[in-house]
């Protein structure tokens, strides 16, 4: 079985319009393009792939394409629902499809949860997989409201862990991630900010499951191979907080997906409301601003 190191692309989900169907035919070249780019895997419909905005039967067809078109990429499926009966039936049919591993959020509807409540919930997800299930808890308290909390993580390891297999903290706190990797040498620790790639490999971190891979997978790829190397990641590094300073003056979903065409034969797609495109004059300036980052050619 595959490792699941290194560069994972947060990979994105194509609409044909903000309010129309999934852009199904847009997938295969942009799994190329990641690969090409040196990503190594892919966790699609997370965050940045808009899971939540999307339906089960879209979800299972956006798989069965994945898994088709993935050629080496390993792909670590974003499988959380807030519903307990489809989060179990998408993460089995994940499964039976061939996914590596599962990416599941907490459920996200409730808010002021009780860790017993979590524990619960991830315990009978465990117990209607396989025992040899693959699971990396998703930490992202700022869109999910429901943190996964050490205590949560230490009963999931008692009563399921042979399948608990990591984490993903996009908690945006590094010492966060640095408490995880300290506290839990055994399990895969990812993390899930652009902001502090580099940090999160030296301390020991399995990989980075990063936005910006999905449209600049080079620049994040730099990163990695300095850091396996031995060799100083500061530049490769601070470029990629440049880029990712200015992004946020924008929808992530939104920029990643307007710039790719400018880097790529990829055509344009875009994100699915309530999210909303990028506006004329927005893109305009999203482009200059690339320009003048050297990024891309004005």
């Amino acid at each position: 079985m595959p490792e699941l190191s290194g560069l994972i692309a947060a990979s994105l989900t194509p609409f044909v319009s903000s309010v129309g169907p999934v852009d199904y035919e847009w997938l295969p070249a942009h799994l190329r393009f990641l690969e090409a780019g040196g990503v190594e895997g892919i966790a699609p419909m997370g965050t940045t792939g808009e899971g939540p905005s999307l339906g089960f039967g879209e979800r299972e067809r956006l798989l069965d394409i994945v898994m088709q078109h993935r050629g080496s990429l390993f792909v670590m499926a974003g499988t959380g629902c807030a519903s307990l009966a489809d989060t179990i039936a998408l993460s089995n049919y994940a499964l039976e499809r061939g996914a590596d591993a599962l990416m599941i959020l907490p459920p996200f509807y409730y808010k002021n949860l009780s860790d017993a409540g979590v524990h619960d919930y991830y315990r009978a997800v465990c117990d209607a997989l396989p025992p040899d299930a693959r699971i990396v808890l998703y930490h992202i308290p700022k869109y999910s409201g429901v943190p996964i909390t050490y205590r949560v993580v230490d009963d999931l390891l008692e009563t399921n862990g042979s399948q608990i297999f990591g984490i993903k903290d996009s908690g945006g706190d590094p010492a966060h991630t640095a408490s995880l990797i300290h506290r839990y040498p055994h399990l895969a620790i990812y993390g899930g900010s652009d902001d502090y790639v580099a940090r999160t490999l030296d301390l020991g971190g399995r990989g980075v499951i990063s936005a910006i891979a999905n449209t600049f997978p080079r620049l994040l790829r730099a990163i990695v191979d300095a850091q396996r190397a031995g060799e100083p990641t500061t530049g490769a590094q601070e470029r990629v907080l440049r880029l990712r300073e200015l992004i946020k003056n924008y929808d992530a979903q939104a920029s990643l997906k307007a710039a790719l065409p400018w880097l790529s034969d990829i055509p344009a797609t875009c994100v699915r409301a309530p999210l909303s495109n990028l506006s004329d004059d927005e893109l305009v300036a999203l482009r200059q601003s690339l320009a003048d980052l050297g990024e891309i050619v004005a």
